[in-house]
C-alpha cells in the first residue's frame, strides 16, 4: 500500500464544519461546543500510518505525526452529515470532508465516528471517496479489525 492512499486513509477522522461539497447532508446542525471538539491523541498503538495527534474544531482538523509536534503535517474541513446517542450513551456522527492542506491535499472521505458516553475514547473508520458524496459510502459500523479504524484518547489541556 503505498503513503498517499495510506494518508488518504488516514483523512477520516478528523472533523471541522466547513461545507466541503454540493451534496445535500442531512439536516444537522453543529453547535459551537460539539463533543468531539479537542485533542485527541494515541501513542499507545500504531494507527496505520501513525499520526499520533488530532486537533478537532469548528473550524476544521489537523493532523500531527506526534503528539509534540507543534505544525500539522495535514489539515482539512469537513461536515457532520448527522448525529445521534446510542441506548448506551456513545454519541455517534458521520461526516464527510475534504483535505485542504498537506501531500493529499483535495482528497475526500466519509466516515463513522464514534463518541464513548464518557467523551473520553475516539473511534473511526473511513471510507475515501472518489468523486463525489454518497450517502450510501459511509461505513456500516465500528470495527476494530478493520483497515481504515483509528481509536484515540482525549488529551488533557
Amino acid at each position: 500500500m503505498n503513503i498517499e492512499r495510506l494518508a488518504l486513509l488516514w483523512l477520516y477522522p478528523f472533523l471541522g464544519l466547513t461545507l466541503v461539497a454540493s451534496w445535500n447532508p442531512g439536516n444537522y446542525i453543529p453547535t459551537q461546543d460539539e463533543e468531539i471538539y479537542g485533542t485527541w491523541t494515541n501513542d499507545r498503538t500504531y494507527n496505520l500510518i501513525g499520526f499520533q495527534k488530532t486537533i478537532i474544531s469548528a473550524d476544521g482538523w489537523k493532523n500531527y505525526p506526534n503528539i509534540s509536534d507543534r505544525a500539522p503535517w495535514e489539515e482539512g474541513t469537513s461536515q457532520i452529515d448527522s448525529k445521534w446517542t446510542d441506548d448506551e450513551g456513545n454519541i455517534w456522527y458521520k461526516i464527510f470532508g475534504v483535505a485542504n492542506g498537506g501531500h493529499v491535499k483535495g482528497a475526500k472521505f466519509q466516515n463513522l465516528t464514534k463518541l464513548s458516553k464518557s467523551a473520553t475514547v475516539l473511534e473511526v473508520v473511513a471510507r475515501p471517496t472518489v468523486a463525489e458524496f454518497d450517502s450510501t459510502n459511509y461505513p456500516a459500523r465500528i470495527d476494530p479489525g478493520d483497515p481504515n479504524y483509528a481509536i484515540y484518547y482525549r488529551a488533557s489541556n
